[in-house]
């Protein structure tokens, strides 16, 4: 079997942060090089997978992104968005409304303006980490209502019992897919929620139609919970060495753990053999 594209998450795939091994770095530059595609996907913004797409070749080469877990499928060479998919409006004010009731904090990402998160809270641990890892700027929301926009993403964390609170109401109303997010360094629960067809997965099946390539020529590679349908959907899922053992148990193959270049090593087993 011939693979014809790689799927990348990155977080805790890929990279730590915008860190990236050389390994991986010069194993993803030869598929690249060799005709082979490579789709990052993440649950990143736009803005925050730029870097490590022009470090990678991804930009140079001309190949979309999948970014905010499905949410959005975007062309740096042509900087257009592919296809998209986001919360309504009528939606962004109620998962305020209800994050505000179970008491937990929430960070939004807005459609209308690529520089503007929303949130409830200025001063959480969360807001704060998220402010630090990206540059959109912090609208404090006191009133859901005055909100006239849409969403890609939501990102809460509270107290477990409080964020298992809000997730089972929300789960009640809504159909939308929900992630576990683990990159704050405390004890609380923390979440990522994406739309009801938001999902690494779908994106990356509209990728292959454009390309003309079949799942089973696919190899995808993740550590998550949001990676775990798309790992499933690839011709071959790869979980990393640092993956849960849910996400290992889905798998086809399991590599090493993303600090010790898992990815790199993956591509030179399917692919240099």
């Amino acid at each position: 079997m011939k693979y014809k594209l790689i799927a990348l998450d990155l977080d805790g795939t890929t990279a730590r942060r915008n860190r990236i091994s050389k390994q991986n770095v010069a194993a993803i530059k030869w598929a690249l090089a060799n005709g082979i595609k490579v789709i990052i996907a993440t649950g990143r913004s736009i803005g925050a997978i730029r870097k490590v797409a022009k470090k990678l070749g991804i930009i140079e080469n001309k190949m979309p992104v999948i970014g905010f877990n499905g949410g959005i499928i975007y062309d740096f060479a042509k900087e257009k968005i592919l296809q998209q998919n986001f919360f309504s409006n009528n939606e962004l004010i109620n998962v305020f409304y209800l994050a505000n009731k179970c008491k937990i904090q929430l960070w939004s990402y807005s459609v209308k303006n690529k520089h503007f998160a929303y949130v409830n809270t200025k001063h959480s641990l969360m807001t704060k980490w998220m402010s630090f890892h990206t540059k959109r700027k912090r609208i404090l929301v006191y009133d859901p209502t005055t909100l006239h926009d849409q969403a890609y993403k939501f990102v809460v964390s509270g107290k477990k019992e409080n964020v298992l609170k809000f997730k089972a109401k929300l789960l009640v109303k809504y159909e939308f897919n929900i992630f576990d997010w683990s990159y704050l360094p405390n004890q609380s629960l923390n979440l990522e929620i994406s739309p009801k067809d938001s999902d690494k997965k779908y994106a990356l099946e509209y990728i292959s139609k454009i390309y003309n390539i079949q799942p089973s020529e696919i190899i995808a590679m993740g550590d998550g919970s949001n990676d775990y349908e798309m790992l499933k959907w690839a011709g071959v899922g790869i979980a990393m060495g640092n993956a849960k053992a849910d996400i290992k148990n889905i798998s086809d193959d399991t590599t090493a753990h993303y600090r010790r270049s898992g990815v790199a090593k993956a591509i030179n087993k399917y692919f240099k053999k």
